[in-house]
């Protein structure tokens, strides 16, 4: 054999034999603007995250970062965690929605998905859940459970979702209660635990027996209730560890589908910027267990209840409907589109209460 021959199969037997160079993880970040805990909104992203490094193994690498403000912060956050080879960004807050879309502009090999947004790009999808369904159903039994049938919810931000979630709460508390009427205190941020206790204890201290948090990212609300003996409803995760005695349920969601899908098809180079809505018929949105002090026939009615949205037959948002100020807000036989339900700036008839502009 020649010396070139040679070099040739030796050349060929070490192609066939040297480990292939493994690509490179795909970097994700995580952006979040409250602290990391076991419960609430945070806490089920990292349940999602923790998750999808178990699935995909060394094929990714996450990052957190954790309690960003909305604004210059989160701006900063997002360029660094590109500019240091982010190939996904998750953007767990609404506020970060226009520095996001700005950074998926300027970097369209990077992919972002970004929560509770209404904006979307071909790199930039959105991703959001109707727990205005579980917040229906979960009404029914509040107004049934009430005794002073003054109900009380603590708002976050006055953003559609937050909106929609207590407008629900309201129809369905009226629903099975027709006098039934809701109070509302914003604290005007997502995590603020000393503001939340207050708002939950004026609320009280004004006769509200069941206790709503609106998408409070900490138990502060339903410790509150729990230390006076009021009932309460928790949101994003189950909360029976911080209310163990009066919680009746717990609005939840889950994102690990959506952001399993996005991992692949951005692994698959095939991702697309579309809106996802989790729901309680695809498994996104559900409630947790209710509590055992619920009468069985007020538990078998919220059952129905849940069915029948699933089925499609009841419509949260069905008319008659009217705002708190007595415009007609859907007509009788009509259901509010979806489209308006994202945008909703208004109360329902039976809310006490104003939406801070």
């Amino acid at each position: 054999m020649t010396p070139f021959r040679l070099a040739t199969a030796a050349l060929a037997a070490f192609f066939c034999v040297a480990p292939a160079f493994a690509a490179e993880p795909l970097q994700i970040g995580f952006v979040y603007q409250s602290p990391v805990s076991d419960v609430g909104w945070v806490a089920v992203h990292e349940t999602a995250r923790k998750q999808l490094e178990k699935e995909f193994g060394n094929r990714i690498k996450t990052q957190v970062v954790q309690d960003v403000k909305a604004g210059p912060d989160g701006a900063r956050v997002i360029r660094e965690l590109v500019g240091n080879g982010a190939g996904l960004m998750v953007l767990g807050s609404f506020g970060y929605m226009n520095d996001g879309l700005k950074a998926a502009a300027e970097n369209p090999k990077v992919n972002f998905v970004h929560a509770s947004g209404f904006r979307q790009a071909a790199n930039f999808g959105t991703y959001n859940a109707r727990w205005y369904e579980a917040a229906y159903v979960a009404g029914l039994v509040a107004g049934k459970v009430t005794k002073s049938n003054k109900l009380g919810y603590v708002g976050a931000l006055p953003i559609p979702d937050v909106v929609s979630t207590i407008n629900a709460f309201a129809l369905g508390a009226q629903k099975s209660n027709p006098a039934a009427k809701v109070s509302v205190v914003w604290v005007n941020e997502w995590f603020n635990p000393g503001s939340e206790r207050d708002a939950a204890n004026t609320l009280m201290q004004q006769g509200a027996d069941v206790i709503g948090s609106g998408f409070q990212d900490n138990p502060a609300v339903l410790q509150a209730a729990e230390a006076k003996g009021v009932w309460s409803i928790g949101m994003f995760s189950d909360h029976r560890k911080s209310a163990p005695q009066k919680l009746l349920t717990s609005l939840t969601h889950d994102w690990t589908p959506y952001l399993r899908q996005a991992v692949q098809d951005t692994l698959d180079g095939r991702f697309k910027g579309t809106a996802y809505a989790a729901t309680l018929a695809n498994g996104g949105v559900s409630l947790a267990d209710w509590n055992p002090g619920v009468p069985a026939d007020v538990v078998q009615m919220a059952k129905q209840a849940r069915a029948d949205i699933v089925a499609g037959k009841l419509k949260v948002f069905a008319g008659p409907l009217k705002d708190n100020t007595g415009k007609q807000r859907a007509a009788p036989g009509a259901a509010l589109p979806e489209a308006d339900i994202a945008g909703m700036n208004w109360f329902a008839e039976g809310i006490q209460g104003a939406i801070p502009r």
